[in-house]
């Protein structure tokens, strides 16, 4: 895989569709973030930016007149105009270039960029570029996977180190990808302090995937789980609690 190669989800071996399967709390705790960032909102062009097979898509269409569905995976592509292909208000494009937002200046309302940046060791020049695409008063919604989550900060604490402001490479990726796929956790801090240096203005972040944890989701029902996520997102984000950090943007 070269350096610049972007399109690891078209991967035969790889079904990303299938890595949600057993993940409906995670993915549930999303559309909750999602939902109260965009609250009382809506956008005439919204992006979804690294939005595979759309399963956030449809969450978008909710608050936008139009929704673009942007991925480097045309096999992730082909599976959203299948799972969408009664809905006129979705338009899909491929992304065949690192670091680039396929849109002109200043044309996308919102954009929202949810499990991407872990495959963005160095987010700045996207960020740039964000910013660029993204109008006078638009929003952008970027996710983080945190390496400053309390369990990690304990673990590091008990070697006596700090969490890392820079991106740490994590674990082997599975589910068929190949090894040299960029996999890293960013620090919450360093992402907005990264997103307020290109221009944008914080407004703010949410914890989310709270109680991401084998023993409470085997004996915790969904629905109680989402309740308490629900309650606890705004506030534990003050210290940066769970695995994913939802941070909103202004231009």
């Amino acid at each position: 895989m070269t350096k610049d190669k972007i399109n690891f989800y078209d991967d035969t071996k790889h079904f990303y569709e299938d890595f949600w399967i057993g993940r409906d709390y995670e993915h549930f705790s999303e559309v909750l973030a999602l939902r109260k960032l965009l609250n009382k909102k809506h956008f005439k062009t919204a992006m979804d930016f690294g939005g595979g097979y759309g399963r956030l898509s449809d969450v978008l269409s909710d608050y936008s007149d139009k929704v673009i569905l942007v991925d480097p995976s045309s096999k992730q592509l082909n599976i959203a105009k299948d799972k969408f292909k009664n809905q006129d208000n979705i338009e899909y494009l491929l992304l065949d270039k690192k670091d680039y937002v396929p849109a002109k200046d200043n044309t996308v309302d919102l954009l929202l960029m949810v499990r991407v940046s872990h495959h963005v060791p160095d987010p700045t020049k996207l960020f740039k570029e964000i910013y660029r695409a993204v109008t006078p008063n638009g929003y952008a919604i970027i996710e983080v996977a945190s390496n400053a989550h309390l369990v990690n900060r304990l673990r590091q604490y008990s070697k006596l180190k700090r969490v890392s402001k820079t991106p740490i490479r994590v674990g082997s990726v599975a589910n068929g990808l190949k090894d040299e796929t960029p996999f890293v956790n960013h620090n919450p801090n360093t992402i907005i302090k990264q997103l307020n240096d290109c221009g944008f203005k914080f407004e703010k972040k949410l914890s989310v995937s709270n109680f991401r944890n084998g023993f409470l989701k085997t004996h915790f029902r969904l629905d109680q789980l989402l309740r308490a996520e629900k309650i606890t997102q705004k506030h534990l984000a003050k210290i940066n609690f769970g695995p994913s950090i939802f941070i909103l943007v202004k231009k």
